[in-house]
């Protein structure tokens, strides 16, 4: 499941500390390539302040746009455009090559391959896209929270299901400031390594709720 969110999810999704894809290591400009050597380690008590904020900070967020770039497990690079309207709701556009849509209706997660003509679907409880879509967020409660560290301006809150019925983490790359979402970096249960980043992100939009409708191509 984790492939299946990866661009946001891609989500994603959408979600293992994972270490950088070496496409990723290799663009300095990428904002998640933050070098662990510059984490600084935190208190009990930081790392529960950090978190506390962190979730309240992203549960603020009600509706966002932007555009994602994400590196694949096979290091291949591919853009495109998102939309998050809280709770349960993400659309990921891939640009042109890739035939790509990825959408959340609250319920389920669909996958789309224009060239294939196919649609596939799980549940939404199933990834880790439900944690960052949650109305409200509480990591300790939802995951199992692995790591909490500072890495210069970024936050970065490693989580896997605590259930253990999904394989895989997730690594959320937050602001250090602000707690805004920059990006995160998942890795899958065969070891696939996927990091996503956000930019020109705008919040408390109004978006078209038929954005996070997808239906099946042979339905249309």
């Amino acid at each position: 499941m984790m492939n299946l969110i990866a661009p946001m999810a891609a989500a994603a999704a959408l979600f293992a500390g994972v270490p950088m894809l070496p496409a990723l290591q290799q663009t300095a400009a990428v904002p998640v390539a933050a070098s662990p050597v510059a984490a600084a380690q935190l208190s009990g008590a930081e790392r529960a302040r950090m978190l506390t904020e962190a979730a309240s900070a992203l549960s603020a967020v009600r509706t966002a746009r932007g555009k994602f770039e994400q590196y694949s497990p096979d290091g291949s690079y591919s853009t495109g455009q998102f939309a998050i309207s809280r709770p349960g709701r993400v659309r990921f556009d891939y640009d042109d090559p890739v035939p790509l849509l990825l959408v959340s209706d609250g319920t389920t997660v669909a996958l789309q391959d224009l060239d294939l003509e196919t649609t596939d679907r799980v549940p939404l409880a199933s990834t880790p896209l439900s944690i960052l879509l949650s109305d409200r967020i509480d990591f300790e409660r939802q995951a199992e929270v692995t790591d909490v560290r500072v890495n210069g301006d970024q936050l970065n809150i490693t989580v896997r299901d605590r259930a253990g019925e999904m394989d895989g983490t997730l690594t959320l790359v937050l602001a250090a400031g602000d707690k805004s979402l920059i990006g995160w970096r998942t890795v899958d249960g065969n070891g696939g390594r996927t990091s996503v980043m956000l930019n020109g992100v705008e919040t408390g939009i109004r978006l078209n709720p038929r954005l996070f409708i997808l239906r099946d191509l042979d339905n249309r």
